[in-house]
């Protein structure tokens, strides 16, 4: 690893003395990196039903995090109905048409095409991508694996950062404070970020405490970014460094991250026989640390149960993919990938009068690789077709628990599990057919997979007096679905996009509920707290996931556009061997209902307003379907003032009318909440 680390950051330094002798003027350095894979082609995106976001549209959300305005995507979810403003890290995981969001997330997120979800957990740090420095982003539902593998089991995001020529600054509500800034001479750009607030409380204002405080953070990043050519490649890279640090809601408990990121992207137009070839290295290195604390019945007190004082993550991968351009605008996609992780929590636990009694180092590594082709092709002028093969093979290697007595040194549990490995073949075959100049009808099959993350497999956590254990025995999660879209756009009126589809996911990862009854879990030598409970990360035989997707946008005149979006999804436990209670019951996090509601007025090309409603019906908390979470309604408003050429003055409200959000219930029916009304204004500044 030291030596990869050596050769990417060697490979970095030589980009600005390798570019042209002759900078190009700033008007004409491109705002968008090189492309570190084929990008899909229009086809491919109109099969699958991409959703494409620009910069304008993202400039215009009233929700400055990235993660909050997505949610503008119906079948966008975030787990426990909580952002990056207050959520903790390890529950910032994604998932697609709410297929059992959980923390560690079931779908793939790509920022100029590396993975950027967590090496152990799978998580996104959405602190780390504020909009003022995205491009574009591509939402795409379902598909399957296709070319991008693990982790993309119900789709990918793929993010595209820019080379920021100005700044952005705002303050709000809570102490909120926040700045982008970036400039760029000679193909080296350089951006820098900064955010802190006195954060939200996390819990219902009628149950708090004394020991209750606001959840604040601060963070900070910094991106150097260097373009050349040599001779006939074109090379990008990135060095990037990363600090978070959050409060969890009470005085003992917090959080904190830091990363080092290090990536190259090289593009040959003219390659070996002829063939434009795409490419990209790179390697993270992820340092976490988290306090978690048990707090009384009255809320008066804390203790602390859990001292993650070291989780060290790093990954490195890499990807390799080339067109072939047949005629007729048929085109082939070839490519391979490859990505390797290694994690270890290193905590303390067990606290007696006072003192932690025993010491923790669970983790492990795990590898997966896959080659790809995909094709392209048009049977008429009117009807495309798209079909692509995937195979990878993973391994799990050095999976470990070590536990032992703080005081003596003594061991407590010393495990070492066997490797395991195996190969998972994927696919997906779609195709659109345009009987009309303003009607696309497309359909499309597909299969898609998730390893669990080292996370799961090795580490247990405790949350309160919740417990949840690991399962080094965990299986792959398998994916295969069907949908079927139609799309309206006429010259005049709305465009009307409706899709419907039905996936069957086979041994999906939950925390099952074991027992509620306080003592010694037998086979497990757990002690449960009185008030608490104790689950396992278990697979769940079949999980079916069905559902409608409406999306709808209408210019009602020159001055207002209007959005509309919808899902009906219900995710159903078919089958669970050892759980039957289980089986009928809806996926936990997961609500029959979700929509948004958009509307964008600029009476004047200086002045440009943005009200966005947001509505999610009722969801459980837990696998039973015992805790229910009440349906929630909220308003984002934003206004942006084009005051220069140069400056933009804007103001933003989310939550507008402060509504209570419920994020989560616990068996003792403490109740979490999301942030309420957050409001604040900036400027964006363009050199």
């Amino acid at each position: 690893m030291r030596r990869i680390g050596l050769g990417m950051a060697a490979s970095l330094a030589l980009l600005p003395a390798v570019g042209r002798a002759t900078p190009a003027p700033v008007e004409e350095v491109p705002t968008v990196i090189i492309t570190g894979r084929v990008p899909p082609d229009a086809a491919t995106e109109r099969i699958y039903g991409t959703l494409q976001l620009d910069g304008a549209w993202l400039n215009a959300a009233p929700e400055r995090r990235l993660d909050e305005a997505l949610r503008g995507v119906p079948g966008f979810s975030l787990f426990r109905r909580t952002g990056s403003t207050s959520a903790h890290p390890t529950s910032q995981g994604i998932s697609l048409r709410a297929l059992g969001p959980n923390g560690a997330g079931r779908t793939l997120v790509l920022v100029d095409d590396i993975p950027v979800n967590d090496p152990f957990g799978g998580w996104v740090y959405w602190s780390r991508l504020p909009t003022a420095a995205i491009a574009s982003v591509a939402v795409t539902e379902g598909s399957g694996a296709g070319p991008w593998g693990n982790q993309a089991l119900d789709g990918v995001i793929r993010i595209t950062t820019k080379a920021l020529e100005g700044g952005e600054a705002r303050a709000g509500s809570n102490g909120l404070a926040e700045g982008t800034a970036g400039a760029s001479a000679g193909g080296v750009s350089v951006m820098a970020h900064a955010s802190r607030s006195d954060g939200s409380y996390l819990v219902r204002s009628d149950q708090r405490g004394p020991v209750d405080t606001q959840a604040g953070w601060d963070d900070a990043w910094v991106d150097v970014k260097a373009r050349g050519d040599l001779g006939p490649l074109a090379l990008a890279g990135t060095v990037s460094a990363f600090h978070e640090h959050r409060g969890n809601g009470t005085p003992f408990q917090e959080n904190g991250t830091d990363a080092l990121e290090g990536s190259l992207r090289l593009a040959d137009a003219d390659g070996p026989l002829g063939l434009p070839w795409h490419g990209t290295l790179y390697l993270r290195r992820y340092v976490f640390k988290n306090r978690f604390s048990s707090v009384n019945a009255a809320r008066t007190a804390e203790t602390l149960s859990l001292d993650q004082y070291r989780v060290p993550a790093t990954s490195a991968g890499g990807s390799l993919s080339t067109t072939v351009e047949e005629g007729g605008g048929r085109r082939t996609v070839l490519g391979a990938d490859f990505r390797w992780a290694e994690g270890a929590t290193h905590e303390r636990f067990q606290m007696v009068s006072g003192v932690f009694t025993r010491d923790r180092d669970a983790g492990g590594d795990q590898a997966v690789g896959g080659t790809y082709v995909e094709q392209t092709w048009p049977l008429t002028a009117a009807i495309d077709l798209h079909g692509g093969v995937r195979v990878d093979a993973w391994a799990t290697s050095d999976g470990h628990r070590v536990e032992r007595s703080i005081q003596t040194g003594a061991l407590t549990r010393d495990d070492s599990y066997a490797g395991r490995s195996g190969a998972l073949p994927t696919a997906r075959l779609g195709a659109d057919w345009r009987p009309a100049s303003d009607w696309t009808l497309r359909a499309a099959a597909y299969t898609g997979f998730r390893l669990p993350t080292i996370n799961e497999l090795y580490r247990p956590y405790r949350v309160g007096n919740d417990i949840i254990e690991a399962n080094a025995l965990l299986k792959p999660e398998r994916l295969v679905g069907v949908e079927a879209g139609v799309t309206w756009q006429p010259a005049k009126g709305p465009t009307v996009s409706l899709t419907a589809y039905h996936d069957g996911v086979t041994d999906a990862v939950d925390n099952v509920l074991i027992t509620t009854q306080p003592g010694t879990v037998p086979g497990f030598g757990v002690v449960v707290p009185a008030g608490g409970t104790f689950a396992q990360r278990r697979n769940l035989d079949r999980v079916r996931a069905e559902g409608v997707e409406m999306r709808a946008t209408w210019t009602l005149d020159p001055t207002l556009d209007a959005g509309l979006g919808y899902l009906w999804s219900r995710s159903t436990v078919l089958r669970a061997d050892g759980f039957p209670q289980l089986v009928g019951k809806r996926l936990a996090q997961s609500p029959l209902h979700q929509g948004t509601a958009d509307l964008t007025w600029a009476p004047v090309a200086a002045f440009t307003s943005a009200l966005r409603m947001r509505a999610s019906g009722q969801q459980y908390e837990d696998g039973l379907n015992s805790r229910s979470l009440a349906p929630t309604v909220t308003v984002d408003l934003s206004a942006t003032w084009h005051a220069r050429d140069y400056l933009d003055v804007f103001a933003t409200a989310e939550n507008l009318f402060d509504r209570t959000v419920e994020s989560g219930r616990r068996i003792d029916g403490l109740v979490a909440i999301a942030p309420g009304r957050i409001i604040s204004g900036g400027v964006r500044v363009n050199w």
